[in-house]
């Protein structure tokens, strides 16, 4: 077994950890995608660029929760 020094553990948490954020943010996306579809039907190319386009976890979040409330997908897009 080869030896593994503090600083490549260190590497390997980190790399997880930003793994692991990367994973949340697309998930993320992927789920205001998926309301936003079942509620309105296919939602545009451009918008769902702009939602791709947000590295913000707080303001997916935010966007998840009003992709569900919102009453159209006019007043979605005007939100981002």
């Amino acid at each position: 077994m080869p030896y593994v020094t503090s600083i490549e553990r260190l590497g390997r948490k980190e790399g997880l950890q930003e793994g692991l954020q990367k994973g949340r943010l697309e998930a993320l996306r992927a789920y205001i995608v998926e309301v936003l579809e079942a509620r309105f039907g296919d939602a545009p190319g451009e918008l769902k660029a702009k939602v791709d386009a947000i590295a913000d976890e707080q303001e997916l979040r935010r966007l998840h929760r009003k992709a569900v409330l919102v009453p159209s997908i006019e007043e979605f897009e005007r939100e981002i």
